[in-house]
């Protein structure tokens, strides 16, 4: 990862084959999903997405200036953090807008009848 723009860029190299394994894993996840409802409720899915990468967007300005803050931003090790701590967030983000979607509105009588 020496080149070009990224050569600033840090992340730890586990090596191809752990890189390889998470990415067989993810894929299966996403397939095991596909066939465990996910396609019932593609939209939602895709809605949840969306908007939490869309606010995670609207938040990394400020993030990284309280990463600067907090003295993260100087390192490279500390820009890996951040972007960690974004992506769990991020994630959480999207699993919790995903419940409200299917178990909070269901709740409250304002999904659509089947």
């Amino acid at each position: 990862m020496q080149s070009g723009s990224f050569s600033a860029f840090y992340w730890p190299d586990f090596g191809n084959t752990v890189a390889i394994a998470a990415l067989v894993l993810a894929v299966a996840v996403m397939v095991f999903g596909i066939f465990s409802g996910a396609r019932a409720n593609k939209l939602r899915v895709i809605f949840a997405v969306i908007l939490a990468t869309a606010l995670g967007w609207l938040i990394m300005p400020l993030a990284l200036q309280g990463a600067a803050a907090v003295g993260l931003g100087g390192s490279k090790a500390g820009l890996m953090v951040l972007l960690s701590l974004m992506m769990l967030f991020v994630a959480y983000l999207a699993t919790s807008i995903y419940e409200i979607i299917t178990v909070s509105i269901s709740d409250v009588g304002l999904s659509s009848r089947k």
